[in-house]
């Protein structure tokens, strides 16, 4: 794969642990996260801003919000049941369930996001989520999944689940993918709706179970800590 969007690994390591990443995956792992973590922004790094206002770690993230990074922003953050990491110069618009039995809810749920441009990755609870980016829209039903997207072309790894991925050209082009560990990332081009076979890049499965254990949950790949490329 080119350059498209390459991430900076190790500085974005160092902002997690800078964080207290490392104290939040051990938590996870341990079963722990889900008592003591709740809905909100989790940790900030650099300029985070939730609705064009500069954000901390006390803020909560509504449904209908929409989250920029900046060049040094990196965001890790809580919305009901599923868990998202924000990298750098990053903009997502959520997108509230318009009526289901939890609207009236204290831990409301989103339908999905669109992506405008950047990195995320994110972790989704049982339930129909659709995503949106520039090039493609993507149905997801409890999946992880990691997606770095500008408005020439889209990277999508299915983490693990299933999804269906339609490309937004002319031709709509779909795909069905199901994984179970990074088995089938694509990149979707804006100009042909091509959808092509790529390598996995530019995420760990350490941020995956950091995100997982945010909501109380483990990836389904986890049989143990030293069977996982953790990263760090």
């Amino acid at each position: 794969m080119d350059s498209f969007f390459l991430v900076e690994r190790r500085g974005l390591l160092r902002a997690f642990l800078a964080m207290g990443g490392s104290g939040l995956i051990s938590a996870a792992l341990s079963g722990c996260a889900a008592n003591s973590v709740t809905s909100g922004i989790k940790r900030v790094s650099g300029d985070v801003f939730v609705n064009d206002k500069a954000v901390t770690t006390a803020n909560l993230v509504a449904t209908d919000a929409t989250v920029t990074t900046g060049d040094s922003g990196v965001a890790v953050f809580v919305v009901g049941k599923d868990a998202f990491l924000l990298r750098k110069n990053s903009r997502i618009t959520l997108k509230p369930q318009i009526s289901s039995p939890s609207k009236n809810s204290s831990n409301p749920q989103i339908s999905g996001f669109q992506i405008h441009s950047g990195a995320l990755m994110s972790v989704f609870a049982p339930g129909i989520r659709r995503l949106r980016t520039p090039t493609a829209v993507v149905g997801v039903r409890g999946t992880g999944v990691y997606i770095e997207a500008s408005a020439q072309k889209s990277y999508i790894c299915t983490c693990y689940g299933s999804v269906s991925i339609e490309a937004l050209d002319g031709a709509k082009t779909r795909e069905e993918i199901k994984t179970v560990h990074h088995d089938s990332p694509r990149i979707i081009y804006a100009d042909s709706g091509r959808i092509q076979e790529a390598p996995m890049v530019n995420h760990k499965d350490a941020e995956l179970i950091l995100l997982e254990g945010l909501v109380g949950r483990k990836p389904p790949f986890v049989g143990s800590w030293g069977k996982v490329d953790n990263g760090y």
